[in-house]
Formats: C-alpha cells, structure tokens, sequence
C-alpha cells in the first residue's frame, strides 16, 4: 500500500469519525447538547463479600448508578446469582488481567495452557501491569477477555459494557486492539478516554466499526487525594463539572476483617479507602451537590442501547 493510499484511508476514517459525533453523546441519547452527564460507576464486585455488599447497596439506594464485576475473583458467584435475579442494574465486565493483592489471588477463567504467557509460575495473573505487558501474548489476552465476558452471558448476567481493571487492557496498543475487537464482538461498549493511541488507523476504524464512544473526563480518586480526604475531592469534582460525559470510578467496600485480610499491607485502595468511598456516595451531601449542579446521571445501558447498538 501506497503512501498516498494511506493518507486517503486515514482522511476517510477522520471524517467518518467527525460525522458519528456531529450529535454529542448527550444528544444521541436524548439529553441537551450542554448537559452535565455523569456517570458513578463501581468498580471490582466479585473481589469479595464486603466489596458485594457494599456495592449492592449502594446500587440499590444511593447515585451509584453502574458497577462492573471481576469474573475470574472468588467472590463472583455470589454476584453473579444477584444480577441475574435482578437484571435492572448497568453492570458490566470489569476484565481483569491481574492479581494485585499480596495473600489473595486467582487466575484465568481460560484454561490456563491455553493462556500460559499471562499467568506466572503458580498459575496466577501477575501483580503488575508491565509483567503482563512483557509476557503477555495479545491472542491469549483476546481469549482469556471473551471468556470472562462469556461466563457473564452464561450466568445470565445482562452485562452492558466493559472496562479494564487497572487498565491493563488497554496499556499498549495490541492489548488496546483485542479490548475493542471483543467489546464489537458482543457489541458492548468499553470505557474509552481520548490518548494518542485512539488516533491510529487501526483502532479508529475498530472504534467506528463498533459504534464505540469515548469518555469526555474520568475521575478516579489518587492517593494524594485519599490523603486529603474523598469528602474534598469529590466535592471539588462535582462543583467543577463540566458539560460532557464525565465517570467517576470509585470502590465500595467495608472496613471490615475480610477487606483488611485482602488487602493486608496495602494503603491505596485498601479496605479505608474503599469504606470512605462507601461513606461519601451513601452521604445526604453527595445527593445535594448532583442537585445542585444539575447533573444528569446516565448509564452504560444507554449507551449500548441508543448508541453502541444503534442501527442508524
């Protein structure tokens, strides 16, 4: 192929890629074009009991409006079974591809010789994300994510997006292909944000291919802000949201015995960060500041349905 053959086909994609967002994503899905579109999003159910119960909850009767489940943890049973039995929740895939805790681990749903480049020596997913980035074959990365989101379907989860834990599938750019090609296959959206590897030929053309969208700003507390307080920080957030489609990923849990034995040794998203999440969503304050800022609370079964799945 033609330098010049190339540049015609990348001109085309770029103005496709303009016309599908010539309505925003507020618009396409019925709002005003200048609304404040959010939505709060749980990840990591499944990890264990405390992280299902507390996002269960929360689901059940605070703004926490979407959540995401770990397919490969211990925990998924118990989840699963309350999803299928109640099927109105936004609860996507959360596709995980490590296992970051010191005393607590899992490995693939895949059999683990079919995907022997991303699990370690005792069979488990590595703790990091450049381990699974040296060794990880992009093809056994594809499988091991179709099949969590499989074993979703299976147990008749009705699963209305993906995302990536710790964002390790979406760390290079052939990882960032298999995401998206699996995403189109069950025709789901997956959590995107704008990065230069969204502006390549192949990954705008698998994005356009499945109708895929990306997030206009995602918010996920550090621990520079868990230091300073979640109350802060997720007050300044809110205040000073903007028009768009905007997420904030957080992390419920209690801080009880079981979340302080899996995450034992570990401050960041430990078992008090994840309490302090819990305690702001669940809070009056919380529900006056959406109030007060107008903000519109949407879902990723919108998404799929109006967008993603959209014929038009």
């Amino acid at each position: 192929m033609t330098n010049n053959i190339k540049i015609i086909i990348l001109i085309s994609l770029l103005c496709a890629h303009e016309l599908s967002y010539s309505q925003n994503v507020a618009q396409k899905l019925g709002y005003p074009k200048e609304a404040k579109l959010l939505i709060i999003h749980a990840d990591d159910l499944g990890l264990s009991h405390s992280e299902n119960r507390a996002s269960i909850k929360s689901l059940e009767s605070t703004p926490v409006n979407s959540g995401s489940i770990m397919v490969p943890c211990p925990w998924f049973p118990e989840v699963a079974q309350y999803f299928k039995n109640n099927s109105n929740f936004d609860i996507g895939v959360h596709l995980t591809l490590n296992s970051e805790w010191t005393s607590y681990k899992w490995g693939p749903v895949t059999s683990k010789d079919s995907v022997n480049t991303i699990v370690n020596k005792n069979g488990f997913f590595y703790d990091n994300i450049p381990a699974v980035v040296q060794n990880g074959n992009p093809e056994h990365i594809r499988l091991e994510l179709k099949n969590q989101v499989k074993k979703a379907l299976q147990n008749k989860i009705d699963v209305t997006h993906l995302d990536a834990h710790m964002g390790t599938a979406v760390s290079s750019k052939e990882f960032l292909k298999k995401y998206l090609e699996v995403g189109n296959q069950f025709q789901l959206p997956v959590l995107l944000v704008e990065n230069d590897m969204l502006k390549e030929t192949e990954i705008m053309n698998l994005m356009l291919e499945g109708n895929q969208i990306t997030v206009d700003k995602l918010y996920t507390a550090s621990p520079i802000d868990f230091e300073n307080g979640m109350d802060n920080f997720y007050t300044k957030t809110i205040n000073k949201l903007e028009p768009g489609l905007n997420t904030f990923l957080i992390h419920l849990a209690y801080d009880d015995e079981e979340m302080r034995a899996v995450t034992i040794g570990k401050r960041n998203w430990g078992s008090t960060w994840r309490q302090a999440d819990n305690d702001f969503f669940s809070s009056e304050v919380c529900q006056k500041l959406l109030k007060e800022n107008n903000i519109i609370l949407v879902t990723w079964r919108e998404i799929r349905d109006k967008i993603v799945r959209s014929k038009n």
